[in-house]
């Protein structure tokens, strides 16, 4: 039988791997957006203000986006938001 504790552990790695997954995809998506518009990393790091290594962190799924870095992203991107969360 299975301890309370192990279970809530268990549960939470769970939810991690979700979250892990949806951060990849977001990242593939914005990956895919970028490379359709012709830009570096750095340009569109400068466009939307955001370090381009964090940029590839994003792209990579390896950073939980807040909603400020999402905005700048389609600001950067010149898409609206919708379109950038459409993944």
């Amino acid at each position: 039988m299975i301890s309370k504790k192990t279970r809530f552990a268990l549960l939470i790695i769970e939810m991690q791997s979700d979250h892990k997954e949806m951060l990849i995809k977001f990242g593939r998506h914005l990956e895919s957006v970028r490379k359709k518009q012709n830009l570096s990393l750095r340009k569109l790091a400068l466009n939307c203000n955001i370090d381009h290594a964090d940029v590839k962190k994003y792209e990579n799924g390896e950073y939980n986006l807040t909603l400020i870095s999402l905005t700048e992203l389609a600001k950067g991107l010149d898409i609206p938001l919708k379109e950038l969360m459409d993944f």
